[in-house]
């Protein structure tokens, strides 16, 4: 049971994203809060209210950030700088410089960025114009693609669907699984958007690259400060949580591995904690490569490699292979190649249920390396994969809408009502209890941006920051196939990487503009035209 120190840290958690937001910029403050509640808070810990949403590691850090930013709480260093004058510009001038009926250059980057941070009031982008359709204007930022406007309002509309298809309770054997009520149905609406809120945080507030920069960094330091108590529960075995929290989210027989332990700090299990450390490696890799394009020194790489080590400690097979896969495409592939492996990659993981339904995924051959590598995690794929097969065919009973809450998903003995099904993997879940609907508007928002960036890349101007984040989402991704490791993380890079397909390369909130690319695949300078 949790004890009191939990619901203290948990509750007072808005207190910490208030400083934040009051030390750091608000890129910075928003990503440390989302990030920082999933990694300090305690899991499983919370408040449920009748008719609202439980307030939890979830909502908390997301909501309380939301807040902040809507209020447009600034920076103490912000809040106490006296306003510089602007300099006056001689009207002839401004019409020297300006041909008749167009209107003055858009400021520059550095310009604009200094126009939104200092100042509460709302400015018109430069450039951005209610004249009819036709190519964009330089400095104009483009509207939310419609598809994932269409998927957001698909996910809600599902839960509307699933309860009305799933008002009767189902009897199995002696076993009475109850019917959904109105009641339910506006409850899987508040979950869906406190699931949701994540990615509007990143989809609004870090799209640009200077954000998505602070988004890989934030993702490698908090990492690297992690690290610290995992090499002590690898030594010491995980009692961080229970010490702190008063219990330890899952059993302590999960966490014993090959002779040692398997770390899992404050989160709910130790892959979750692996899949971050192999993410945060592969951001170190991305920051690196970022500046070694931009001549900039930096510690990314000497991050990544001790990241790695970590990982490898941590004894998560699973985790370490992602990590190992993607390595190469961050270092040595091109920034449009990059694109393509993580496009591919989500493509792959939006039709697996498909692929999977109709026996393409070569699940034999999957086996049979596994136990080459080790006769362990072999029994415990095969585990994974035969609950798969069990509850894919209970989910094809209702296809498009799925079964709804109470466990109406799961399989049952008929006999003595035992429970005979474990949910590992996002996909088997989401399929379950919202159907291909549900699947298609959850996974269509995780995979969609990634894709829709490879398809528009050339107009986006995208750099090393986007293209590693589109990697990592896609290692999550894989990881979900297999384990359930939707985390408010997850969300907040695919906000991210939704709200990149919002700037064009002639933005002026972009922090750069990246000029044509290299060997390296980083920006290279534009000709001096000598």
């Amino acid at each position: 049971m949790p004890n009191t120190i939990a619901y203290v840290v948990l509750f007072g958690w808005p207190v910490v994203v208030f400083l934040l937001f009051r030390l750091l910029p608000r890129s910075d403050a928003l990503v440390w809060s989302v990030i920082g509640g999933y990694l300090a808070l305690p899991f499983a810990v919370g408040i449920d209210l009748p008719v609202l949403p439980t307030f939890d590691k979830t909502l908390i850090p997301a909501l309380s950030a939301a807040v902040l930013c809507l209020l447009g709480v600034a920076p103490l260093v912000v809040a106490f700088r006296r306003p510089v004058p602007a300099r006056p510009v001689r009207a002839k001038a401004v019409s020297a410089r300006s041909a008749p009926g167009k209107s003055p250059p858009p400021p520059s980057a550095p310009q604009a960025e200094a126009g939104s941070v200092f100042t509460r009031q709302k400015t018109r982008l430069p450039g951005r114009t209610s004249a009819g359709p036709g190519p964009a204007p330089q400095g104009e930022m483009q509207r939310l693609p419609l598809v994932i406007l269409l998927l957001v309002a698909l996910l809600f509309a599902t839960q509307i669907l699933t309860f009305l298809q799933n008002t009767a309770p189902v009897q199995i054997g002696v076993l009475t699984l109850p019917g959904l009520r109105l009641y339910d149905a506006f409850s899987m609406m508040l979950t869906t958007g406190v699931m949701l809120l994540p990615f509007w945080l990143g989809l609004r507030y870090l799209g640009a690259d200077a954000a998505q920069t602070v988004l890989l960094r934030v993702l490698c330091v908090a990492a690297l400060i992690y690290s610290l108590p995992t090499l002590f529960e690898i030594r010491m075995s995980p009692q961080l949580a229970r010490w702190t929290y008063g219990f330890l989210a899952q059993s302590f027989e999960q966490v014993m591995r090959q002779g040692g332990f398997r770390p899992v700090v404050f989160l709910q299990h130790g892959l979750w904690l692996a899949l971050f450390m192999a993410m945060a490696a592969l951001s170190g890799l991305a920051l690196w490569r970022q500046g070694r394009a931009q001549g900039k020194a930096n510690l990314g790489l000497w991050a990544a490699l001790w990241l790695t080590g970590v990982l490898f400690l941590s004894k998560s097979l699973g985790a370490f292979v992602l990590l190992l896969g993607l390595i190469p495409v961050v270092l040595l592939f091109s920034i449009r190649s990059q694109l393509l492996v993580a496009a591919l990659l989500a493509t792959i993981v939006l039709t697996y249920p498909m692929a999977r339904g109709a026996g393409l995924v070569p699940v034999n051959a999957v086996y049979s390396f596994a136990t080459l590598v080790s006769e362990e995690r072999a029994q415990s794929l095969r585990f994974r994969l035969d609950n798969e097969d069990i509850l894919l065919a209970r989910a094809n009973e209702k296809p498009l809408s799925g079964w709804g809450g109470f466990g109406r998903s799961r399989v049952f003995d008929p006999e003595t009502g035992r429970d005979m099904s474990v949910t590992d993997g996002v996909w088997v879940i989401v399929m379950g209890g919202s159907g291909w609907l549900g699947y298609l508007g959850t996974f269509g928002l995780l995979t969609v941006p990634v894709i829709l960036l490879f398809v528009r890349a050339k107009g986006l101007g995208i750099t090393q920051a986007t293209a590693g984040l589109c990697l990592l989402l896609a290692a999550n991704l894989l990881d979900m196939i297999l384990n359930a490791t939707m985390t408010p993380v997850t969300w907040l890079i695919a906000g991210a990487l939704a709200g990149r397909s919002r700037y064009l390369a002639t933005s002026p909130e972009m922090a750069a503009v990246p000029g044509p690319r290299s060997r390296s695949g980083g920006a290279s300078p534009q000709p001096s035209g000598r």
